[in-house]
């Protein structure tokens, strides 16, 4: 490779490929990244961004020497395991909705005092995601998928345009207002600033994680003007938008730690072995105290921010209504109801679909999910609002005088998440997994469950054993800001012959696999964006916890034709009008006095 240095126009990243090759370096012995990682070997053959937008054409794998290039494209394939496929289906074949899913955008205000990136190096780490050394980028990376979705304006199989996105939940990391907000701004289009407290970075790194590009962190709290979903998009409630590192109900405890000026960088072993077996001891506002008094303790004095504050269930509904009017809906699916009743479940339709958006986050705490029993009843009389045929709890076949609407199933958790053991805090029951796979296999219009919640993409049959239904289909996507960096885009196609076809097609950042080709895409805002969602795909891919196998165990986990028998007759269906998105370059504004006055408040 070339050598290249200085500064590049566009605020480009200052590149030294003279700098030596360091390893990774751990905080109190393990876990925890502190250095830097030369990263050269993993940029593989340089190409430019141009080339297929989803990975039917081409992919991007990490290779045994820890190189990432371009490989060959996959196409989908053919899964049968609830449906036998019909000759011909291809040219008879309409498609009723097409959609973007959004995995855990997972946000992070990586300057907390609230984060616990220590954890990692606990004996047994309480999360591979307490750290991630690419940590500084995450919007920068949500920028880049919410880029690549606008070029993906349509499906490669019918030609349809893109209807509209759907993000499952875990806008935010860590329950706080400016995590939140940071993700509707991006959705929005609106102006971002990355940094938080005073200017400047001042998390636990203590330098660039890629030494190849020194000044990463300080250019990762650069503001900048995203470009903004070009289709309506709609939303569930993921456990870290309202629990403590995804876990603590908020408490007056946490809220004074997330407002306060003093962050644990490290603990002493004997503190660390204490704390590591039950963390929730970092909530105790006294046995917090105890541990920033103890002289072994690595404590760093930040900025305090107001804009730390940690959200409540209301909160997050009512922040759902701050959005612009355009692309839509107001609430992005919530609605009036929704802020009333401070419930963060709801429905809506499409033509002859419905997507059915769940609430699996139980206010007890705990990172799994579980559903309370007055949702569930709500859910079941949602399902019997849209299905003719059903069976009752005792296997009765039950007919109703109603339209029917194949039913899509949405929530953050996926099945095997459901298993929250903890109680409701009102004392009423909460359902868990398999009460809800069998309530699902009571309705034969149920065609597929969407969640997220899940660090890999994975595609499940879930056949009904009792036969009640021709079974459903459920789909899992990753989170974008974790390697492999990926989201999918779904489609709904009526085959006119009593199957119906959902097609699965992952795709990757609009970034590219070298750093060094990045175009800006917003000229003007002082940063190149591209360019650091490009490093820290680079950097993720070479991070020691991260999970091989997070693109899915097979080709067919990313792209794949799943094939369902048709629960009722669609022939009388009528196709849905389709969505006409606004261009790209109507979906920011801007404003270059704004910018400038952005930046000369961080110098």
């Amino acid at each position: 490779m070339p050598s290249v240095d200085g500064r590049a126009q566009g605020g480009n990243l200052t590149v030294d490929w003279a700098r030596p090759v360091s390893r990774r370096r751990f905080l109190g012995g393990a876990g925890l990244l502190g250095g830097g990682v030369a990263l050269a070997s993993v940029f593989g053959c340089r190409a430019g961004t141009a080339g297929p937008l989803t990975t039917l054409g081409r992919t991007i794998v990490l290779g045994v020497d820890g190189v990432l290039r371009f490989g060959p494209g996959e196409p989908h394939q053919v899964r049968t395991e609830l449906a036998q496929a019909q000759v011909g289906r291809e040219k008879r074949r309409r498609s009723l909705v097409v959609f973007h899913h959004f995995g855990d955008a997972q946000l992070l205000d990586e300057e907390s005092p609230l984060r616990g990136e220590w954890q990692d190096s606990c004996p047994t780490p309480l999360s591979t995601a307490a750290f991630r050394p690419q940590e500084a980028l995450t919007l920068q990376v949500v920028a880049s998928l919410i880029r690549q979705a606008n070029r993906i304006d349509r499906s490669s199989v019918t030609n349809r345009a893109v209807d509209f996105a759907l993000h499952t939940g875990n806008a935010a990391d860590n329950a706080q207002y400016n995590e939140l907000r940071w993700f509707i701004d991006l959705m929005d289009g609106k102006q971002v600033a990355p940094d938080s407290g005073g200017p400047g970075y001042d998390g636990v790194q203590s330098e660039s994680p890629d030494q190849r590009y020194p000044d990463l962190l300080s250019l990762a709290q650069i503001p900048f003007m995203p470009q903004g979903i070009r289709y309506p998009w709609y939303t569930a409630l993921g456990n870290r938008d309202v629990l403590v590192q995804g876990n603590f109900p908020p408490s007056d405890a946490s809220r004074q730690i997330a407002l306060g000026g003093r962050k644990i960088i490290d603990l002493s072993p004997a503190r660390k072995k204490e704390v590591c077996a039950d963390p929730s001891i970092l909530l105790d506002p006294e046995r917090t105290q105890e541990i920033l008094a103890d002289k072994d303790t690595e404590v760093r004095d930040v900025t305090p921010d107001e804009n730390r504050r940690l959200l409540t269930r209301a909160d997050w509904i009512e922040e759902m209504f701050k959005s612009g009017e355009r692309p839509g809906p107001q609430g992005h699916g919530l609605t009036q109801q929704n802020v009333d009743k401070s419930i963060a479940y709801y429905v809506y339709e499409h033509g002859p679909l419905a997507f059915i958006v769940l609430d699996t986050v139980n206010p007890a705490g705990f990172a799994a999910g579980s559903v309370d029993a007055a949702q569930f009843a709500w859910l079941e009389d949602e399902m019997k609002a849209r299905s003719r045929r059903s069976f009752d709890a005792a296997g009765k076949l039950v007919e109703a005088d109603v339209e029917d609407r194949l039913i899509f199933v949405v929530s953050h958790h996926p099945l095997e998440r459901l298993n929250n053991p903890l109680p409701d805090p009102s004392g009423d029951e909460r359902m868990k997994g398999p009460a809800l796979e069998e309530l699902l296999h009571r309705f034969p219009n149920v065609i597929a469950h969407v969640t997220g919640g899940s660090q890999v993409n994975s595609i499940t049959p879930r056949p009904d054993a009792q036969g009640r239904s021709g079974g459903y289909w459920e789909v899992s996507t990753t989170s974008p800001v974790a390697h492999p960096m990926q989201s999918r885009l779904l489609e709904v196609a009526d085959n006119g012959d009593g199957t119906v076809s959902l097609f699965s097609t992952a795709y990757d950042l609009e970034a590219p696999v070298d750093p060094r080709d990045a175009e800006d895409p917003t000229p003007g805002d002082g940063v190149n964006e591209a360019q650091l969602a490009s490093v820290a795909r680079v950097v993720a891919a070479v991070d020691p916890q991260r999970d091989p196998t997070a693109g899915g165990l097979a080709a067919s986990d990313r792209n794949a034709e799943l094939l369902l028998t048709a629960p009722f007759d669609l022939s009388g269906v009528d196709t849905p009008p389709q969505y006409r998105a606004r261009p790209a370059d109507e979906t920011r504004k801007v404003r270059r006095r704004t910018l400038l006055r952005s930046l000369v408040s961080l110098s």
